[in-house]
Formats: C-alpha cells, sequence, structure tokens
C-alpha cells in the first residue's frame, strides 16, 4: 500500500518472463504473482517466450498485466548478433512501457542484459515513479567468462560506463548475494537490499521424501543451463575417471539445454562413457520433483572472481529436495552449503575432485542422506521466495 492506502502501481520490466526457462524468468514470474497476491497492482514489460521454453507450459498470469514485445532473435551469430538481440529489446520495452496507461509508483528492472536496466530507468523518468535496478548477475563481466565479450573490448569499457550511470541513476538497487551487494557499494556508494533467488513455499513439500538406501547405481543430477560458466566438461571428464576404474556404482545424470550442450553431447560420445546420461529440458515444476526423488544433486561454476559474487538459482531448488549436494562454487554459495554435513564440497577445475568425492558419497550415502535433510530445513527458514518477496515490498514501499 501507498501512504494514502491505495494499491502500490509496480512495472516489472524484464527480458525474460513465464515461460521462459530461466532462473530470471522464475524469479520475476513468482515475485510478480506473489506482490499481486499481496496486493499490489503489478504490470509486467517482457519479451516474447524465447529461452528455453516448454512445449505445453501454459501461461497463466491471474491479475498481473504482461505486456509482450518483440525482438531480432538471437541465433549464436556473433557478438553484434548478442548485441542487436538485447538492443532490440530496450528500444521495444521503451515504447511499449512508455504507452501503458496511467502512473506507476515503481519500476523494478533486471538486469542481466544492462539494456533492460536502461529500459527501466527511462520508463521510470517518463513515468515519473521510482526506479528500483535488480541485478542478477554482474554485468558485464559475467558476459567474459561466458565468452561472449573480451574484457579488452570497447564494448566492454562502454558498458562499465553503463554499469556505474544506472547504479547511480536508481533510487533502490536489489541483488542477489551478500558479495555482490558488498561489490555494488564500492562502485556506487548505495547500499543493496539483498533478495535471494529462493523457492516459493508452494514448491516445498512438508517433509523430505524418503531417500532410498544404498542405492545402486548412485545416480547424480544436474538440471539447469548447460552454459560455459557452468562448465559441463568437468563431469565428462570425471565420469571418465570413474569409468577407467571400472567403477560402475556411479552414475551422472544432466538435464536441461544450453550454448555447450551439442559440445557436452559429443565429448560423452567420444569417451564412450555409459556412466553419464542426459536429458532435454523440463519446466520448473518437472525440475523440482526430480531433484526431489534424486538420490544426489550437483552443480558448480567456473572458478573465477566474478562466480564467487552470485548464488546459482538451482541451489535453493536444490536444498528444496533435502538431499546430499556435490557442489564446486566459491562465496556466499559455499557458505550456505559448507555449514551441512550432508552436502560435500569439490574443486571446480579439477575432474578428479569431483571423481573423489562421488566416490565418497556411494561409500557413505545412507549417512549423509539422512544429514542431508538440513538444506530442505535451512530452505524453509531463510530461502522461501514469499519471505524475499515480503522484504522486496517493504523496500520499494519506503
Amino acid at each position: 500500500m501507498t501512504s494514502t492506502g491505495k494499491p502500490l502501481k509496480i512495472l516489472i520490466v524484464t527480458q525474460f518472463y513465464h515461460p521462459d526457462v530461466t532462473a530470471c524468468a522464475f524469479r520475476m514470474h513468482e515475485t510478480a504473482q506473489l506482490l499481486s497476491k499481496m496486493g499490489c497492482e503489478v504490470s509486467v514489460v517482457a519479451g516474447v517466450p524465447h529461452k528455453g521454453t516448454v512445449e505445453g507450459t501454459g501461461i497463466n498470469d491471474g491479475n498481473v498485466k504482461v505486456t509482450r514485445v518483440d525482438m531480432v532473435k538471437y541465433t549464436g551469430g556473433g557478438k553484434w548478433n548478442y548485441i542487436l538481440h538485447y538492443l532490440s529489446f530496450m528500444w521495444n520495452a521503451i515504447k511499449a512501457g512508455s504507452a501503458l496507461e496511467g502512473p506507476f509508483d515503481v519500476v523494478w528492472a533486471s538486469s542481466p542484459p544492462l539494456f533492460t536496466g536502461i529500459a527501466g530507468q527511462i520508463i521510470a523518468s517518463k513515468k515519473n515513479a521510482r526506479f528500483c535496478l535488480d541485478i542478477r548477475d554482474i554485468w558485464p563481466e559475467s558476459a567474459v567468462v561466458a565468452g561472449q565479450l573480451s574484457a579488452d573490448s570497447p564494448m566492454f569499457k562502454a558498458a562499465k560506463m553503463v554499469e556505474k550511470w544506472l547504479y547511480g541513476k536508481a533510487n533502490l538497487i536489489t541483488c542477489v548475494s551478500k558479495p555482490m551487494a558488498e561489490y555494488i557499494k564500492g562502485i556506487c556508494g548505495k547500499t543493496p537490499e539483498v533478495i535471494y533467488n529462493a523457492v516459493p513455499a508452494s514448491m516445498v513439500s512438508d517433509a523430505v521424501v524418503p531417500v532410498e538406501t544404498s542405492p545402486e547405481p548412485l545416480t547424480i543430477l544436474y538440471v539447469g543451463n548447460m552454459g560455459r560458466v557452468q562448465n559441463l566438461p568437468l563431469v565428462a571428464e570425471a565420469a571418465k575417471i570413474l569409468a577407467e576404474k571400472g567403477e560402475k556404482r556411479i552414475k551422472f545424470k544432466l538435464v536441461g539445454d544450453g550454448a555447450v550442450k551439442a559440445e557436452f553431447v559429443k565429448l560423452v560420445n567420444d569417451y564412450k562413457l555409459n556412466n553419464v546420461e542426459i536429458g532435454d529440458l523440463v519446466s520448473k515444476e518437472t525440475a523440482i520433483d526430480m531433484v526431489k526423488h534424486s538420490h544426489a544433486l550437483m552443480l558448480h561454476l567456473k572458478d573465477d572472481g566474478t562466480m564467487a559474487k552470485t548464488i546459482p538459482s538451482k541451489l535453493f531448488d536444490y536444498m528444496a529436495a533435502g538431499r546430499p549436494i556435490l557442489y564446486g562454487l566459491q562465496g556466499e554459495a559455499c557458505e550456505i552449503l559448507g555449514t551441512d554435513e550432508g552436502n560435500l564440497a569439490y574443486n571446480a577445475d579439477d575432474a578428479t575432485s569431483l571423481a573423489s568425492q562421488a566416490e565418497y558419497l556411494l561409500a557413505n550415502y545412507n549417512e549423509l542422506a539422512q544429514k542431508a535433510a538440513a538444506n530442505h530445513t535451512k530452505l524453509k527458514e531463510r530461502f522461501l521466495r514469499d519471505k524475499m518477496v515480503e522484504k522486496l515490498l517493504t523496500a520499494i514501499s519506503n
């Protein structure tokens, strides 16, 4: 509510939105729905579904008013195709947002890409609304890690200037981790609100699904994006190490899609690995169900200073399962998982480390599976989307 007792009017600007299958799409769609249930009038300007959509996924936006805009399709045709893809959304979002009727109290725009932030700032200025900038990844550094930009290019330097300008223009900044908040504060002097990615309470079971005792094969599941920062060749190398040792009781299962999936499939085939299974993209609801019934879960990011500032959104989905999590992470993500004895850390750049921890998990599975139930408890206490949205609403109301 505003100070006059009227519903808070919020416009969300996001390139990715349901039914896109991305962390951003989940974050913005679930947040919009919860804000609406909390009494806000929520509108969204989003791109047409274009990122990993799953056939058969219906669109039900309820009371949230969603305006879709077209953009140049990204075909993987080099950096200019990449930039035009983002720029086209920015221009069309500005036009669509400016044309919406009525005033808004707050415009909440989510980056990356930074172009979404620019669109949000311009719309907020036109609508005389407060501008809230949401940062999910440090950009353009994350684009460098993903191989989309070069750190010594003029485009990177220009993006850094835009980044600083956006931070300065924002009335409020939200982000997804404490290290990210510290980084942003160091640039602009403003202290962001940390709004973790989290999981909606409606997707979290009251109790952990009972574990299978001493499963054979022990299947270690990864569900999510198959991009360059996920460093999937590490999994193939670890599986190769186990196969060469004759270890047939451990299996890696990877489900999803992304820029390097074809390369990963080729590597698995070249190594003739029978201990790796690869599945197609699934909806978030299906993914949550898969992790709930898994034996164990796995995730890692490239060992890079930029990636250490973020927390993979799937970490929270994994915690909801209450299963052992093998992880190669740094920063706050490592702190969250490292305090529970049911989880096992490995070096994200060392396949031998992953293979060794997989063997340790097999040898001690029953004990580790019981201890890993603490992940489920911690998620319900600290990382529910509902609580995060309440925090967001308080911040933008003030």
